[in-house]
């Protein structure tokens, strides 16, 4: 009398299938190591040269940010000391202008430097920007 396969064991095929390497691979899908170390030294190289590229900005950034904070307090200080002196020879009567221009003098070069100030040192000390 023969018994029923138990459906619970592998047959001896199955088992031969699991066990055995699959050494008939197509070419295709084995990798070879040598390609894929280069091309990952490239991808290690290229983020290395994006690292200096970086760095070369953020260096030359802050020497600029030295120099325009420089140049911009001093263009700043010399036309507020420009306009303070045209204020001070219309009080000596030295210069002679009315009231309504010399207000509008005083409000519009201040607010004008103030603006310019404003804006260049945002630019340069840009908090998103810099680090």
């Amino acid at each position: 009398m023969k018994t029923p396969p138990q459906h619970n064991v592998a047959s001896v095929d199955e088992v031969k299938d699991l066990l055995h390497p699959l050494l008939d691979e197509p070419p295709d899908t084995l990798v070879n190591i040598k390609e894929a170390n280069v091309e990952e030294i490239k991808v290690l190289d290229f983020d290395a040269e994006f690292a200096r590229a970086n760095l070369n900005r953020l260096i030359e950034d802050n020497k600029a940010r030295k120099t325009y904070s420089y140049w911009i307090f001093a263009v700043t200080v010399l036309w507020m000391f420009f306009v303070l002196m045209i204020v001070l020879q219309c009080g000596r009567g030295a210069i002679q202008l009315s009231d309504g221009v010399l207000i509008a003098l005083i409000t519009t070069t201040t607010a004008n430097v103030f603006g310019f100030f404003y804006v260049v040192v945002n630019y340069l000390f840009n908090k998103e920007k810099s680090t």
